[in-house]
């Protein structure tokens, strides 16, 4: 599905990532590109707030793929994930495709996700990595950090890879190794 992978990959919501025009994909702003997001997800009856969003893991490749192959055998609009008929794709529309995909590929019930999991887990994974938590507070457009820790759900080894990744950079240092290579 040519939507999931930006909620996932850029950490949008499905409402996000519906009203998403063609000109708001900018793949010389940074050093991945960035999506503008114009209308992001307000607190409190505050309106949209837009926020710039980075490429990362590829994205970039796979929307310029996806501009140049697979979006002019829609209808010409400027929507970036339109319809057969050339209008945004709807959040419910992207929610049952999700869930046809994962049908098809044989996936129990029990096993399937929603796409709002999918930035859940775009949250996860780049905590995991050691992305600064102010930094995917800002990517994923959440007033404060607390928004954000909620959609942390570390893996069950998370404390034994951070432990034993400490420990060999500690070890490395005292041994005069260079681990940033």
């Amino acid at each position: 599905m040519r939507c999931s992978g930006t909620l996932y990959h850029a950490g949008l919501r499905s409402e996000e990532a519906s009203l998403l025009d063609k000109p708001d994909v900018h793949f010389v702003r940074g050093p991945f590109g960035k999506l503008h997001v114009r209308f992001g997800k307000g607190a409190h009856t505050s309106g949209p707030r837009p926020r710039w969003v980075p490429m990362l893991d590829g994205l970039d490749l796979v929307l310029r793929w996806f501009l140049d192959d697979v979006r002019p055998k829609f209808p010409d609009s400027p929507v970036l994930f339109a319809d057969e008929s050339g209008g945004p794709l709807h959040r419910g529309t992207i929610r049952n495709r999700l869930r046809y995909l994962m049908e098809l590929e044989g996936r129990p019930p029990a096993e399937r996700f929603s796409p709002h999991a999918l930035r859940r887990a775009c949250a996860t994974h780049n905590y995991e990595r050691g992305v600064d938590l102010v930094a995917i507070q800002q990517m994923l457009g959440h007033w404060t950090v607390s928004s954000t820790m909620r959609y942390v759900r570390p893996s069950a080894t998370f404390i034994e890879d951070a432990y034993q990744r400490a420990v060999a950079s500690t070890l490395a240092e005292l041994s005069g190794k260079d681990t940033t290579a």
